[in-house]
């Protein structure tokens, strides 16, 4: 080769306009996949000692520092995940629902829509009475806690429990529309909630918190039921009238 020239030197390659533009820009999947399965791993490490440290303090008065030190993280990361305490909590709360809805999915199917609807607010009963250490003393905070955006997410996600454990009066024709469906699952909703707030503060026993769930849903649907349907429905009522207290003197009938 001729010295005339200088030394030879590859052309680089063809680079595309494309190519260029997202050279410096573009974020590879892997490492979008590994960025967030690391904040989804400190979000789930941040709600398993937030659960603990409500069982082990039968509260919700430890400050989000002593949790952050606790999962060892940072001081600022729960915020940065959560936002707030009350959201973080109300993360942890998500979790109750969660029970539920994979406690109906796995439910045997009952033919008689009333009879099913009763079993979705025993079920539904059933997961919080059953861990009273956590649930209490959580619901007692947040019950008292205006969350513009949690809380309304909250209550949408119990609002679906109750539309579906509807849907079979629904399809059977005892809600003669859509509206109706709709405003009755919210009433559900109200009964549930009603329940909870006297549970939480110990107005109700265990059993009675039960009883009262299955009571006020059952006495819901005592317009709607058939003639067929409703002395069953009336007799349980009953049975369960038993069970309950005679006013709101902390659980004692």
């Amino acid at each position: 080769p001729s010295l005339r020239n200088g030394p030879q030197t590859r052309s680089p390659p063809e680079v595309s306009l494309s190519q260029a533009l997202l050279a410096d820009t573009e974020t590879p999947f892997e490492e979008i996949s590994r960025r967030e399965q690391g904040k989804q791993d400190r979000r789930e490490r941040i709600l398993v000692v937030a659960e603990t440290l409500v069982r082990k303090t039968g509260g919700t008065d430890f400050p989000v520092s002593q949790l952050a030190e606790h999962a060892g993280l940072s001081g600022p990361t729960p915020y940065n995940l959560f936002g707030s305490k009350s959201a973080l909590l109300y993360a942890l709360l998500n979790r109750s629902l969660n029970s539920i809805l994979a406690t109906a999915e796995h439910s045997t199917s009952v033919r008689d829509p009333v009879t099913h609807l009763m079993k979705a607010a025993r079920n539904a009963a059933h997961v919080f009475a059953a861990d009273p250490v956590l649930y209490q003393p959580l619901y007692r905070f947040l019950l008292g806690v205006g969350d513009v955006v949690h809380r309304p997410l909250f209550l949408e996600r119990s609002l679906g429990y109750w539309v579906r454990a509807l849907e079979p009066m629904h399809t059977a024709g005892l809600l003669p529309t859509a509206s109706c469906h709709l405003q009755l699952a919210r009433m559900m909703v109200i009964n549930f909630m009603g329940a909870l707030n006297l549970w939480v503060h110990r107005e109700l026993e265990h059993p009675q918190f039960s009883a009262q769930i299955v009571h006020g849903s059952g006495s819901l649907l005592v317009g709607y039921a058939t003639a067929k349907q409703k002395k069953p429905l009336l007799r349980r009522l009953r049975q369960l009238e038993s069970q309950l207290p005679s006013g709101f003197d902390g659980g004692h009938p």
